[in-house]
């Protein structure tokens, strides 16, 4: 006889009912579909560390003209180096840059992107192979763009900076005994036979070519070759050039000289149409004072300087930067890749007893100073 299936069990012949919620059934293409992997997001892209053809764009003043020639030095090819002050940015980007090719690594040095939509626009299109370097206040939301259109590693802005040099420094790998002869030049830590010889010429002439917007490779073809005794030779038979406007404003005032521990240091307000280096070089040379504190009020900024002829050996005024970074909660140390000793005093023209603090804690830090 049939067996016959117990009460509340099914008969062996009885398939076992599924609760529909219980069904778990599972097509290949869902199964092949939880097998994939997860997609990887695109890396950001990284910048060549020595590109093989660049294209130049440096903001018309000396100091981003200088920064500009350490970062062509890198690129094997040079397609042009052009100058123009920041309303005709533009100029660059609709002129210039349309013609380049896509194998050419850009380099913006000195310039706010402005008029920021265009300037920002303009520059994505070269994502990948432009990098933007500037010492201006950026709007936080134009500077967040950029840096999404770029990427951060090809962004590099730091406001209160007097010049680019210490942002290009860490990205040139290609040094030479010239190329830290320009940056001594330019930080006005230059030896007098250097600056005789073609300090002064280049000094002038990098303010002329600032003066006159366009390309100037041609013009910058010796910086860019880098052969000191070619040089000499150039401003040997160069008319000799006037001085810096530097000395004639430091020659005209007096300036006040704090005197500490056998040194002394003189401090000096500088306009900014000067440059703060070397006003505060000429400053220390006129007084034989041992240091000194050159201001931009405007900015918050002052160079610490040293007249290594008068000591035994170089004071550490980095290291009194970074000291004043520390003790004081509204000075910021700025970046010195170019061993320019660099802070930022917060408020000054609204606390102007933070510049008398400052100068405190620089006379009672005697051992600081000599390391």
């Amino acid at each position: 006889p049939e067996a016959r299936a117990e009460a509340g069990r099914p008969g062996p012949s009885e398939p076992e009912e599924v609760d529909p919620e219980d069904d778990v059934t599972v097509d290949e293409e869902d199964l092949a579909l939880a097998e994939a992997p997860e997609p990887e997001e695109d890396p950001e892209p990284l910048r060549q560390e020595r590109p093989r053809k660049a294209a130049v764009l440096a903001h018309a003043d000396r100091h981003s003209i200088a920064a500009a020639m350490l970062l062509a030095r890198e690129a094997r090819q040079v397609e042009g180096i052009w100058v123009y002050p920041q309303d005709e940015l533009m100029t660059f980007f609709r002129s210039v840059a349309t013609d380049l090719r896509d194998d050419v690594t850009i380099f913006v040095v000195g310039f706010q992107a402005s008029p920021s939509r265009d300037a920002i626009q303009a520059a994505s299109l070269y994502a990948g192979r432009i990098e933007w370097y500037d010492t201006q206040e950026w709007p936080p939301e134009d500077l967040a763009q950029l840096k999404g259109y770029l990427g951060d590693d090809f962004v590099d802005v730091r406001p209160h900076l007097e010049s680019p040099l210490p942002l290009v420094m860490p990205r040139c790998s290609r040094r030479s005994r010239f190329s830290d002869k320009l940056v001594d030049l330019l930080a006005a830590r230059f030896s007098e036979h250097d600056f005789q010889r073609w300090g002064r010429l280049w000094w002038w002439r990098l303010a002329d070519i600032a003066s006159r917007p366009g390309e100037h490779k041609n013009a910058l073809q010796p910086l860019l070759t880098g052969r000191p005794s070619d040089l000499t030779t150039e401003a040997s038979r160069a008319e000799t050039p006037p001085p810096p406007p530097e000395v004639a404003f430091v020659g005209s005032r007096d300036f006040r000289i704090v005197h500490f521990g056998g040194y002394g240091m003189v401090v000096i307000e500088v306009p900014p149409e000067l440059d703060l280096a070397m006003a505060g070089r000429i400053a220390r040379e006129r007084y034989r004072a041992h240091l000194s504190l050159a201001l931009d009020p405007r900015r918050g900024l002052a160079l610490l300087g040293t007249n290594d002829t008068l000591t035994p050996r170089p004071m550490a005024v980095t290291a009194m930067a970074e000291h004043l970074g520390q003790k004081l909660a509204w000075v910021d140390l700025l970046p010195g890749d170019d061993h320019v000793a660099r802070i930022h005093i917060a408020g000054l023209d609204a606390h102007p007893e933070r510049l008398e603090a400052v100068v405190s804690e620089i006379g009672m830090g005697r051992s600081i100073l000599e390391g």
